[in-house]
């Protein structure tokens, strides 16, 4: 695992928010999700810092500032995506760590970030309290199947393709689930403005390559199987948070298997579906009260 921030240019990609409260309490690492960036956090980050919180938030690679840097849109690496974003996390997580010493650390993920976030525990990183947002347990088939149909498209179309096929098998069909439909992603929240800021935003909601897809599907099988998890910290707490309308947990049932499956071995896991809530409990009508609830579980922990 490669930690040098210079080496991996995370530096160039890196949000570093200072709280300026007098008593400052922590500091809160976040990993986003697939096609959006660290600049749609500045509502939470701006939460978190006023509530006394240093925040690092780096864009994954393909995302954000990397697409700005000409980097493919979309697109991890050449080889060990998976790995290299997940090196890329734990570096964000160690800088924090050696810049405050003695302040307690957490850890964010919103969907697919979530996922990120559970295989840099696997590097067994020691954080105070992990914060999963958005997040699902996908069961072997649909991963199987998943696979199948991604190592297909990459056989014929290669791993720098843009994925209709994969965008329509997953993100329309979930939008779908909201008709009338007003947007291509109200799925993600039930807030119009939320979701009029998102769609309206270039480096948001675009199509994804194979060679992401097929990284994806690698982190899944890494961080759903119970054999990835030996030799590592099992009492850091976890909350995970998500809204029983959002179809990437499968309106509740796929965030259920996910805190079964952690509680398994992890010593301290709570869970809260929010009524009513779509994808991003963050940008929802009601993230007031749903920043409460993370914001209680941090500064118990």
């Amino acid at each position: 695992m490669n930690t040098n921030l210079a080496n991996t240019n995370i530096d160039k990609h890196l949000n570093i928010s200072l709280s300026t409260n007098e008593n400052v309490l922590g500091v809160v690492c976040i990993s986003h999700g697939m096609a959006e960036h660290v600049g749609r956090y500045k509502w939470l980050i701006n939460k978190f810092n006023k509530s006394g919180y240093h925040v690092y938030a780096a864009n994954h690679r393909g995302h954000g500032s990397w697409i700005d840097a000409n980097n493919t849109k979309g697109f991890f690496a050449e080889n060990n995506g998976w790995q290299l974003v997940t090196d890329d996390l734990v570096a964000v997580i160690k800088k924090a760590q050696n810049e405050h010493l003695n302040l307690k650390h957490y850890l964010l993920g919103h969907s697919m970030g979530s996922w990120i976030a559970l295989s840099a525990l696997q590097e067994n990183i020691k954080l105070d309290g992990l914060v999963l947002s958005g997040s699902a347990k996908l069961d072997y088939l649909t991963i199987t199947v998943q696979s199948l149909i991604i190592n297909v498209i990459n056989f014929f179309k290669g791993k720098y393709h843009h994925s209709e096929l994969m965008d329509k098998l997953t993100i329309r069909r979930y939008n779908n689930l909201f008709q009338p439909i007003c947007s291509p992603n109200d799925w993600i929240s039930s807030d119009k403005e939320s979701v009029l800021n998102y769609t309206n935003d270039i480096k948001c909601g675009f199509i994804v390559t194979i060679g992401l897809w097929k990284d994806l599907v690698f982190g899944f099988k890494r961080v759903f199987s119970y054999k990835s998890y030996q030799n590592i910290k099992f009492d850091i707490p976890i909350f995970i948070i998500s809204g029983d309308k959002d179809p990437v947990g499968g309106n509740g049932k796929l965030v259920r298997d996910l805190h079964l499956f952690l509680n398994s071995f992890y010593t301290n896991v709570s869970m809260y579906l929010v009524s009513e809530a779509r994808h991003e409990v963050l940008t929802e009508k009601n993230k007031e009260e749903n920043f409460l609830k993370i914001i209680n579980f941090i500064k118990q922990n």
